[in-house]
């Protein structure tokens, strides 16, 4: 299959499957100090996501506000997967994640133990990746047993839901040149995880977690999606 035939066949579990597999071997081959590179290696990727999207609302003349945050992200849950409220539009933006696709993938595949070091560092520091100025707070996680993943976007606030609905209406105005499929989400996240790994634990042992981890996904999904990730992640991701 050419690429555009192969995305489709990709989505969120693909995404929890290979972080989940990743920071299993980290820790089982390098112990804390790999749990720490697999830490390092989420905030990386969550960084460069977020620099993405701030890439490209600066190029559209647009301020890196909270708002904007909101209207730039680069992934939606097209399969309606998961589950979501809004608590508050102001003085204060606040959603409810109440069911979420990764933690139902981490939860089939048994991975739920490395999925929370995701669920720990990826929202903040995307926020901080789009301005290092802006801020979320979270005040509980699903995958750390909270009845939700609670976020408050400090700084973001519409008047009313008139007003949200138009941030709304921007977000889908952009989505063309700004949503990315899941191929190109999951092979982002192989790339930055990987590049942690080298510079922290030596190429040998990195090229060593990858291998078992893309081993056991080739397991579960197949050799066609593996070298469809794999040459998806040799890409440069800063590249906007």
């Amino acid at each position: 299959m050419n690429r555009a035939e192969i995305a489709k066949e990709f989505y969120i579990e693909d995404h929890a499957v290979i972080y989940g597999l990743l920071v299993k071997y980290a820790t089982q081959m390098c112990g804390d100090s790999g749990m720490d590179s697999s830490v390092k290696g989420t905030i990386l990727y969550a960084k460069e996501r977020g620099l993405r999207m701030a890439m490209r609302a600066s190029a559209d003349g647009e301020e890196l506000t909270p708002n904007n945050y909101i209207a730039y992200g680069e992934r939606v849950d097209s399969k309606k997967l998961g589950k979501a409220e809004i608590k508050s539009v102001t003085p204060e933006y606040r959603t409810n994640s109440l069911v979420c696709g990764w933690c139902d993938a981490w939860k089939k595949y048994d991975l739920m133990e490395y999925g929370k070091v995701y669920c720990t560092w990826i929202d903040k520091n995307l926020v901080k990746g789009f301005n290092p100025d802006n801020e979320l707070e979270i005040d509980s996680i699903l995958s750390h047993g909270g009845p939700c993943c609670a976020f408050y976007w400090v700084g973001a606030k519409f008047n009313d839901m008139e007003d949200l609905k138009k941030n709304r209406e921007k977000k889908a105005a952009l989505a063309d040149r700004v949503l990315k499929d899941f191929l190109y989400h999951t092979g982002h996240l192989l790339s930055a995880m990987c590049r942690q790994y080298y510079v922290d634990l030596g190429l040998v042992k990195g090229e060593a977690i990858a291998r078992k981890a893309l081993k056991e996904y080739c397991e579960t999904f197949g050799s066609a999606k593996l070298e469809a990730l794999v040459e998806e992640a040799k890409q440069d991701f800063l590249k906007v």
